[in-house]
This record gives C-alpha cells, sequence and structure tokens, in this order.
C-alpha cells in the first residue's frame, strides 16, 4: 500500500543507512570478491529496503540498490554492453516462493499449459559470450547488468570453452552462462598458492571471479575453470519458441551442457522434488551449488510476462536451506572500520561447514550481541549461506561456568578514546588519532574505485604505519624510494613502482578523489553527480546543505553527512595538509541545461534493445532532465520496449504520453546529440 505525505525523518534516515549498508556490501561481492556477510544477512536488508520503498514510493532514487543489478564495471577492462539486460533473480529459501510463482505464471499463461525448466542455481560469475560466425567475439561479465567487464582474452584463455563453434551453428550466438571452478580444482589451486605463500581463496566462487580479472590471461588459463552455460540470450531473435530446444543446441554447437542439469515438469510438487534432490545431493557434485533455477521454458510466455527493475517475472532462484553446524565460540572481539564503527566478531573453534573451514563470524554490532546473549566459552550454532563469513544463529549449550555478558566497550580498543553510539553502532570518534581508521582510511583512498594506487594495499599500509612512515592521507605523498626500498618484501624496483604510481595520483578525477575521502553515505555514483554539479573541490567544500540538495539523488542525510564531515575541524586540518599535495582536476559542471525537457520525468519499463537504462539516462541529463523509477502523476514521459507490464497500463490509465524506443530517441537526439 502506498503512502503519501511526508515521510518521517527515522524513516528516511534508516533507508539511508540500509542503501549505504547495500552498497558497501555490493561492492566487496561484486568489486573486491571479498563478502562480510552471509547471503541470508544481505537479503534481510535488502528485504527491508523494499518494503520501506513500497510503503514510502517517494524514497526511491535511480540509485538505490533496488533500482540495480550487481556493480560498476572495474578497470582496466573496458566497458561493454549487453545484448540484453543480466538481470537478477528474485530468490528465497521458503517454500513459498514456488506457490507464489506457480500462481503468477497460471495468471499470465490463461488456458494454455505451463512447462517449466529446472536447473541448478551454479556459484559462479555469470558472463556473456558472443559469437560471430561461430568464432567467440566478445565475452563479458556481469557488471551493472546493462554493461560489463570486457574479458574476452581471459575467457579465450580458458580451455574448456570452445573458441569456435560446431556447425551449423547461426551468424550470431549470444550466451549467458556461469564460469565456476570444480570444488577438487578450487583445493588443488589453494594447495598450490598455500605452497607458494600466496593467500589462498576463501570459496570456489571468490577463485572463479579472481581468475577471471587477471591482467594476464596466462594466469587465467593456468586456474581449473568451467562454463555452465543456461541461456541463449538471442533466441527470440533466432526464432525458438522454448528454452529447452536452445540448450539442446548449444549442446549440439560444442559447449557443455551437463545432461542431469536440465529437469522440466509442470508441476510444483515436482519442483519441490528436484529441490530436495539437489539439496540432499548438492555435497557429492564437482561444483558448488546453492540452490535451483526454476524458468518458464516458453518463451512466449516469458515476453508477456516481462520484467522488473532488476528481475524477471518468468524466473525464480529457489535457494537452498543456509548450511549450519555447531562449535565452541573462543573468544569475542572488537574490530574498528575505516569509519571508526566497532564491530563485534566471534572467534570459533575451527569447523567445517560445507567444505569450507569456519573460525570467525561478524556480529555485526552490539545489539546482536545482547539479542542473542552469546558470550566466550559458548557452545553455538553457526550457518553459511553463500560461502562466506557465517552468521551466529543461536546459542545451543551456554559455558560452563557462563563469562560475563559481552557488552559495548567504553572505550576504543584500538586508541583509547570514548566511544560514542549512533543508532544501532558504536563508534570511536578520533578519526585522526585511531590507527585502525587511519589504516581503513588511506586504504580506501588507494582502492579502485578511488585514487586506485597500485602496490599500496592493507598489508603495506599496516607496515608503513608501524614504521612511522606514514601517519596521514598527505604523509603517503612524503614516501621515497630510500625509504621503501630496504623493507622487507620490496626492493629497488617494487619501491620506484610504488612511488610512481603515487606520484601519478596528483592530479586525481574530482569524482575519484571525492569518493577516495570516505565521507559517510557517499559512494562512487554519488560522488561522481556531486563533482559534475559543482565542479570543483573548493566548490564541494564550501557548499551549504540546501546546495547540495540540488544535486540529483542527495537527499537531507546524504547532504548532512557531507557537510558535517567537511565541517569537522580535524578533517578540516587533515583536509589542507592533503591539498599541499594533491590537486584535484575540475570538472565540467553539468547544470540542467535549459531545453524545454528540463525537469521532466520519464520512466523505463519493459526491454530496452537500442541501448542501455544507463545509457538513455545520461541522454536525458544533457537535457536537463531525470529518470524515475515508478509512474505516477508526476512522470511526464513512459519509454516501453517488449515485455511492458503494470507501468505501461497504469500510463495509459493516468494518461501519460508513452514513446517507443525510436521515439524516445528522436526526442532526445533533437536535443542532446
Amino acid at each position: 500500500m502506498e503512502t503519501g505525505g511526508t515521510i518521517p525523518e527515522n524513516i528516511r534516515q534508516r533507508a539511508a543507512e540500509l542503501r549505504e549498508q547495500i552498497d558497501y556490501h555490493n561492492y566487496r561481492y561484486y568489486r573486491l570478491n571479498d563478502p562480510e556477510i552471509a547471503d541470508a544477512a544481505y537479503d534481510e536488508l535488502f528485504q527491508e529496503l523494499l518494503r520501506l520503498e513500497k510503503e514510502y514510493p517517494q524514497l526511491i532514487s535511480h540509485d538505490s540498490p533496488t533500482q540495480r543489478v550487481g556493480a560498476e564495471p572495474l578497470e582496466p577492462f573496458t566497458s561493454v554492453s549487453h545484448h540484453r539486460p543480466m538481470l537478477s533473480l528474485e530468490s528465497s529459501h521458503e517454500p513459498r516462493i514456488v506457490e507464489d510463482f506457480h500462481r503468477r505464471v497460471l495468471e499470465a499463461a490463461g488456458e494454455t499449459g505451463v512447462d517449466y525448466l529446472i536447473q541448478p542455481k551454479v556459484d559462479g560469475v555469470s558472463v556473456e559470450l558472443t559469437y560471430k560466425n561461430r568464432r567467440l567475439s566478445r565475452a563479458a561479465t556481469r557488471g551493472d547488468g546493462f554493461t560489463g567487464e570486457d574479458i574476452t582474452l581471459n575467457i579465450r584463455a580458458i580451455a574448456t570453452i570452445p573458441r569456435t563453434l560446431s556447425s551449423p551453428a547461426p551468424a550470431v550466438v549470444v550466451v549467458r552462462g556461469e564460469i565456476f571452478m570444480p570444488v577438487d580444482g578450487f583445493r588443488k589451486l589453494n594447495e598450490r598458492l598455500i605452497t607458494e605463500n600466496n593467500k589462498p581463496f576463501a570459496n570456489p566462487r571468490n577463485a572463479a571471479s579472481g581468475s577471471l580479472r587477471q591482467l594476464d590471461p596466462t594466469v587465467t588459463a593456468s586456474r581449473p575453470l568451467e562454463l555452465f552455460p543456461f541461456e541463449l540470450s538471442n533466441a527470440d531473435d533466432l526464432g525458438y519458441q522454448n528454452e529447452s530446444d536452445c540448450l539442446a543446441d548449444l549442446k549440439r554447437w560444442g559447449l557443455t551442457v551437463p545432461p542431469e542439469a536440465v529437469d522440466k515438469t509442470t508441476s510444483p510438487k515436482d519442483i519441490e522434488a528436484i529441490h530436495r534432490r539437489y539439496s540432499e545431493t548438492r555435497d557429492r557434485l564437482d561444483y558448488e551449488v546453492d540452490g535451483i533455477v526454476v524458468k518458464v521454458n516458453g518463451l512466449p510466455l516469458r515476453k508477456k510476462m516481462g520484467s522488473r527493475t532488476r528481475t524477471p517475472r518468468w524466473a525464480i532462484a529457489y535457494k537452498f536451506e543456509p548450511r549450519q553446524e555447531v562449535t565452541r565460540l573462543e573468544k569475542l572481539i572488537v574490530q574498528v572500520g575505516r569509519t571508526g564503527k566497532l564491530t563485534p566478531v566471534a572467534l570459533l573453534l575451527p569447523v567445517d561447514v560445507g567444505g569450507v573451514t569456519v573460525s570467525r563470524a561478524s556480529l555485526h554490532n552490539f545489539g546482536e550481541v545482547e539479542r542473542l546473549d552469546v558470550r566466550t566459552g559458548d557452545t553455538v550454532r553457526i550457518q553459511r549461506a553463500g560461502d562466506v563469513i557465517p552468521q551466529v544463529m543461536e546459542v545451543i549449550k551456554p559455558g560452563e561456568p557462563r563469562s560475563e555478558p559481552f557488552l559495548a566497550p567504553d572505550r576504543c580498543p584500538v586508541c583509547r578514546s570514548r566511544v560514542v553510539e549512533e543508532g544501532a553502532y558504536h563508534k570511536c570518534p578520533n578519526r585522526l588519532g585511531c590507527s585502525a581508521q587511519i589504516h581503513g582510511s588511506i586504504s580506501h583512498y588507494a582502492s579502485r574505485g578511488a585514487l586506485d594506487i597500485g602496490g599500496l594495499g592493507e598489508k603495506t599500509i599496516r607496515t608503513f604505519l608501524e614504521r612511522g612512515l606514514i601517519k596521514d592521507l598527505a604523509s603517503v605523498y612524503k614516501l621515497s624510494k630510500d625509504g621503501i626500498a630496504p623493507l622487507e618484501g620490496f626492493g629497488e624496483l617494487s619501491a620506484n613502482n610504488l612511488v610512481t604510481a603515487i606520484e601519478n595520483t596528483r592530479k586525481p578525477q574530482l569524482p575519484r578523489f571525492l569518493y577516495g575521502l570516505g565521507i559517510p553515505n557517499v559512494g562512487e555514483k554519488t560522488s561522481a553527480d556531486i563533482a559534475r554539479h559543482f565542479g570543483t573541490f573548493a566548490g564541494i567544500r564550501t557548499a551549504t546543505t540546501d546546495q547540495l540538495l540540488e544535486v540529483e539523488g542527495v537527499g537531507p542525510i546524504v547532504a548532512r553527512s557531507i557537510v558535517d564531515f567537511l565541517s569537522n575541524p580535524s578533517v578540516d586540518a587533515e583536509l589542507d595538509r592533503l591539498l599541499e599535495e594533491v590537486s584535484p582536476e575540475a570538472t565540467e559542471a553539468a547544470r540542467p541545461a535549459k531545453t524545454e525537457l528540463a525537469g521532466k520525468t520519464f520512466v523505463f519499463t519493459g526491454t530496452m534493445e537500442r541501448f542501455s537504462r544507463k545509457e538513455a539516462q545520461r541522454r536525458i541529463e544533457t537535457v536537463g532532465g531525470r529518470t524515475g523509477s515508478s509512474v505516477s502523476s508526476r512522470t511526464d514521459y513512459v519509454v516501453h520496449g517488449p515485455g511492458a507490464g503494470s507501468k505501461l497500463a497504469k500510463a495509459r490509465e493516468l494518461g501519460i504520453q508513452l514513446l517507443d524506443e525510436e521515439e524516445f530517441l528522436a526526442l532526445i537526439g533533437e536535443l542532446g546529440a
């Protein structure tokens, strides 16, 4: 039920907190391949944000995690657009998802029968492969769902993927699949890495993702990677009527489609039985699966059902219950993050959970510790969902004798500053004097999304801090080759490379610099929007809350976060020192163009075939317009493509002007070419 009127401030604040947390976890999952929380915990955050946005539609913005898929493409790989959007899947481990899905399909199918295709949900990395004249011409990661990273050279290096399809394949074949690492190959790879004194991968998915993102294809070639093809993306163009025929032809053309990995049925009971079969046998498979994918087999029915912003209506992921084990909690400790947030962490007696040795679990905040009443010495049940850091579910048996409750410390365990409470979290306010925050701040500043200083990783930063070579961001620019070269792990060449990499960031791009400062609630997208609006860092630094609110996508909480951060005396002094070393490049301020479309709102529905949503958004912004996610009386145009659903119907009901792709391109092209 939609709610109008003013949004309570506590709701706005909670939505902003959820967006920040989800963006952070998306970044760790998609960009760093190093997730911090379990899938189930992530899903809880995401579902809570969905509920708030459904109750208060005014909260929805184009950069909300609920309106996007995955993460922005990485550099230095080139970005490429997908043939069709690579959407995510509605997912749940509750049986009700099958009932709801079956009912939705029957409503769309009407009198016709329903044919379901069921495949294992392989836990790997989604890719799109394009074959032209039977030869592999391009390969890309999912990226943000509309554009991905061009990884063609790396995919060509994988021996199990054919470079040329067998005849008589069509002139253009676009395959969507999952790159995965077999369990046995993963174990052997980790054994080799450990022998070579390198850090092993946490799980097969991380190993597959890290292998695909190698700048040297020979490294990718040395890894045991395979492709699980599950969809022919251009099936409509080729005249297919159902996906089972597509999969049969993919196999005929030379791609490996395991016969045991495709089931067909018309019955929800069969879906349950297949789900149970995979759940019981998953540990005997040579690849990681975390559920099954249930899809409508008929392509005309799929087209009729269409898609939401992030998910198709014609498919679901029916996930398995998370793996659980019981172990002893050896110790509770507190970690301090780069923003000063104190996170309680459980150190566990190592236990094997589904083939992965688990020795620690995050408890998120001290409210969670109190809710579970978990203490050192307790026997606890832990669960690992999505093969990431697990969560403590419950206390099975209290320790004997029971230790004292684990409370939030009054003082920071690193710098002894007095801790302050901010909502559900406890924080150390000593930004400049707390070594944990300084370490996190420099690590974030040097990360790929920010200044991208190659060679300045977490371990190196820790060494430099311990040796007194750096103390804040500005001191990074005072590092010298002579000071670095004598350190263990360095030499003349590596020291020179690091100093050169640092020197190359003295004139950073403004969006990267702004993001690198680590302002709370300000991600890469918001940093780019603010940089484009103000043009210079001096303009941003002196901006008022009201001026920041003029930036599209910046609300009261984000604006206040920026002003509070930049007006903090210690931050102000730190910035003065940093700006003596760097000169952020000015960005041409992109004020809304004075055209007849200035201030107009566009909403997209259905599949766009000529351009990605991101490309459309950029064109709209050049003429002063904006994009919206839902249709209301304030919407000016609705752009529709194949599979358009309820948004198109609502637009017709409200009398909103409708545009197909050609009409939209003509309208924008005349004003924003």
